[in-house]
């Protein structure tokens, strides 16, 4: 494989890479909007008519762990599998953000790898 290809094949792949991983990063959703509508009609349940803790708590429903415990609340999880469902919920969470920023520190290192291949023919 000539130089020129080479170099095409690592700006494609850190492209696709780089893309894809921002587009999951920044772009994907990390909850689900069943999940969310969910969570916001159980957090309407409990604060009623309370507006201060309803506007605490309803932007925290786009947040797995959030997600998670007001489940566990209403299938009446003891405090011990409640706190089990919110880390396996963040941890799933973690690994998915890790995973996201892997795909994109490949990209940029495929570019980057592209750049050095174009400086030493030049």
């Amino acid at each position: 494989m000539d130089g020129v290809m080479r170099k095409l094949l690592l700006v494609i792949i850190g492209l696709a890479l780089l893309g894809f991983g921002g587009y999951r990063q920044f772009a994907g959703a990390g909850v689900s909007a069943a999940d969310q509508a969910r969570c916001e009609e159980q957090v309407r349940a409990q604060s009623g008519t309370d507006a201060e803790a309803l506007a605490l708590l309803l932007p925290k429903c786009s947040d797995t762990g959030m997600v998670a415990m007001m489940e566990a609340q209403a299938s009446g999880d003891d405090a011990q599998a409640a706190a089990l469902r919110i880390s396996q919920a963040n941890q799933g969470d973690l690994t998915a953000h890790l995973l996201d920023w892997a795909m994109i520190g490949a990209g940029l290192a495929a570019l980057a790898a592209a750049a050095a291949l174009n400086r030493r023919r030049a």
